[in-house]
């Protein structure tokens, strides 16, 4: 900082002010006033001293001003045009971007501030009727006030004393754009008719869609010819048709998609959520962005299903964006557009039965969305019975979709929800039930990686950090096509990294999407600094990927991966989900096996069970057992023999129960190599190990001859 100081006095001199040596003391130690760090800040911008020019920024940041106080000392001390153009040349820098943006933000927050600030409305408002300087002055803040505006103008619009604001305010609003649309529209039914025609005619001069259905409704219920005359006149303008519920629920679909242009404040926040209370006037609601559209969506869905929309649609689309509110909402956040009185998304969901969480299921799917495909699935499973699926002509389903899903929690959910509805009839897919049911025994707790970059050190380096995050890592390749292979021979692809050089890694993500296991995929990608802004702003809205600059460190990246497959996924699946994965789908399979399911055939996954015993322990080793004791095959009761055989203690004594069950039902399957190895236990073992092995030996109806000589061996 000593070397800024001297910098400053450097400057002083050039511009002609002399100073004394003791000035110059008095001047070192002093700590300049904030006009003063602003000059110095363009000053070092315009001469390429990056590190000054950084220090001051931090100086000015520093002060704990608002953003307006800001604006204001700036717009004041006369410094806009010289500052803005040293925070562009900043922004052009990679050292200075960081800390130029955070002023530029704060400038911009600061006219947002000001420019919504009632006071400073209504002195606009009043502005309106000044001279003309005034009243250019005047519009131009109302426009960037936006919605913030609309209480205020819509009363100066209302207003029967002065005929001159009134006009000028319907002018301004005729010029407004989308930003009066939404509040307008919500004061239609509640205005008196003079005031509709008037509101009515200003939608339709701004022809947005938006207004559509709450023209329609106005149109059907207003006693008014004047009204409803302005009220076709204004759909014809806009282009609008249908029933007015119809329109309601396209309007509701517009919002559940995240329409960019039905977000007033893109990258605030906070939204506006709006009502008019004819005593009061029109009143705004602060709601958080995240869950801005769920809202809104969730609103224009009831009203469509009040005024009669046809069919389940609209009960399927508020139900998806339930799920979707409960899923972006955060922690402890007191939604102000979900009273405490509601209930959890779910009750909602399995209330309004199978067929419409099927409906949200495939809204999911088509989306990509595999958090609101998990909790669909989940409604589908607790209300479904037999006929859902395979009852249907096509044979198709979201629910058959589900299992060749990308994501495999939703593969493991679907296949545990069509086994528990326990089909009575054959459907298209229903092979694949079976052994999804038995990889989640297998490979629910296995995460795997798909690494793609340009140069092998490349994928060795990041390799490396996305082992340590514990995930299998596929072979190096470039592009997808690469190792084609390699991905089709694993269960699913939990994570996907890439590094492309500028300008190839749009390519890149639309190659990765395009291949049905990788659809939804999470995708961290490491890009140029130079290229950071424009795909941020291109994969923005997509919670499945996650742009970073090259140069970030480990801890950073790892981070990064941590969070993307949180939000995207739920995460990796631990050890403790994989168990819970496994034993619902060993008592899944138990319970098809139990029922003799014609459908579902258990035997299916033999071979994967087999597998299995050799790598489980504990109670889920026990279950698979289990299952293989309810499947009529030679390999499987052998299985269970040799299993028994190499276990000790209690588990040999539960696998030898298991065993017994299996010649109960399918008699002796096993060779005599194993028989004789039984015949032995059950003579040599200690009693609970022998009297077990012995039932065995019952169960598979031996000679008389062995029981003799058990009879012998045993004097």
């Amino acid at each position: 900082m000593d070397w800024i100081r001297s910098v400053r006095l450097l400057r002083a001199a050039t511009i002609g002010v002399s100073l004394s040596l003791v000035g110059t003391a008095v001047a070192q130690d002093a700590e300049p006033d904030l006009k003063t760090q602003l000059r110095d800040f363009v000053f070092f911008v315009n001469v390429h001293q990056a590190e000054a020019a950084a220090g001051t920024a931090n100086e000015i940041l520093g002060l704990g001003m608002t953003p307006r106080e800001l604006l204001e000392f700036v717009e004041e001390a006369g410094l806009e045009k010289e500052l803005d153009e040293a925070l562009g040349k900043a922004l052009r820098r990679d050292s200075l971007e960081p800390i130029a943006g955070r002023i530029l933000t704060m400038l911009s927050d600061g006219r947002l501030q000001r420019a919504r600030d009632p006071d400073e409305i209504e002195r606009n408002i009043d502005g309106l009727v000044g001279g003309l300087r005034e009243r250019l002055y005047s519009r131009q803040r109302l426009k960037a006030a936006g919605e913030y505006a609309m209480p205020q103008l819509i009363d100066a619009l209302l207003q029967r004393t002065d005929i001159q604001l009134r006009t000028q305010v319907q002018r301004l609003l005729n010029e407004s754009g989308r930003a009066s649309v939404v509040p307008l529209s919500v004061s239609l039914m509640e205005i008196d008719p003079a005031a509709q025609e008037q509101v009515v005619n200003v939608l339709g001069q701004l022809q947005y869609i938006d207004a559509a259905p709450y023209i329609a409704e106005l149109r059907d219920k207003t006693l008014s010819d004047p009204v409803r005359n302005a009220c076709e006149r204004a759909l014809d303008s806009i282009g609008a048709s249908g029933s007015t519920g119809e329109l309601f629920r396209q309007l509701a679909e517009a919002y559940y998609d995240e329409r960019e242009e039905l977000t007033s404040f893109p990258g605030e926040d906070m939204q506006l959520l709006w009502n008019y209370n004819p005593s009061i006037g029109l009143i705004p609601t602060a709601i958080e962005t995240e869950v801005y559209h769920e809202a809104r969506t969730m609103r224009l869905a009831e009203r469509a299903m009040e005024l009669g929309a046809q069919g389940p649609s609209a009960l399927g689309l508020w139900v998806a964006s339930n799920f979707s509110r409960e899923i972006d909402e955060s922690a402890g956040y007191d939604n102000p557009a979900y009273p405490p009185s509601m209930r959890e998304a779910m009750y909602y969901a399995v209330a309004s039965g199978p067929v419409v969480s099927e409906m949200v299921l495939g809204r999911a799917l088509a989306d990509n969305d595999t958090r609101l495909a998990r909790r669909a699935v989940d409604a589908i499973e607790r209300t479904a019975g037999p006929g859902l699926i395979w009852d249907r002509s096509s044979g198709q389903s979201p629910l058959i979709a589900a299992m060749t899903y990308p994501s495999r929690r939703v593969q493991y959910d679907a296949a545990l929800a069509i086994a528990a509805s326990h089909p009575r009839s054959g459907f298209q897919g229903d092979q694949r039930v079976v052994p999804t049911l038995a990889g989640a025994i297998r490979f629910a707790g296995t995460s795997y990686a798909l690494v793609l970059t340009e140069e092998e050190e490349q994928y060795r380096s990041i390799r490396r950090v996305v082992e340590g995050l514990g995930y299998q890592v596929l072979p190096f390749g470039r592009q997808v096509s690469e190792i084609a292979e390699a991905i089709a021979e694993t269960p699913g692809i939990d994570l996907i990294v890439t590094q492309a050089a500028f300008g190839k890694t749009e390519p890149l993500i639309q190659a990765v999407r395009s291949r049905p296991k990788l659809t939804a995929a999470p995708v961290f990608t490491l890009v140029a600094s130079n290229e950071l802004p424009r795909l941020r702003r291109v994969f923005g809205n997509d919670v499945s990927v996650m742009i970073r600059s090259f140069g970030i460190n480990e801890e950073a990246m790892t981070a990064g991966m941590t969070e993307l497959v949180d939000t995207a996924s739920g995460g990796v699946i631990e050890a403790d989900e994989a168990r819970e994965f496994a034993l619902r789908s060993l008592f899944a399979l138990r319970d098809l096996a139990v029922a003799q399911n014609q459908v579902l055939d258990v035997s299916d996954a033999t071979t994967s069970l087999i597998s299995a015993m050799n790598e489980t322990t504990g109670e889920v080793r026990l279950e698979v057992a289990e299952v293989l004791s309810r499947i009529g095959r030679p390999s499987a009761q052998a299985m269970l023999a040799e299993a028994s055989l190499a276990a000790s203690g209690t588990e040999r004594i539960d696998l030898l129960g298991k065993l017994a069950g299996s010649a109960r039902r399918f008699g002796n399957q096993i060779n005599g190599v194993l028989v004789e190895q039984l015949v032995e236990l059950s003579a040599t073992g200690d009693d609970d190990e022998a009297t077990a092995a012995a039932a065995v030996i019952g169960a598979l109806g031996l000679p008389q001859s062995e029981m003799v000589r058990l009879i012998l061996a045993g004097q």
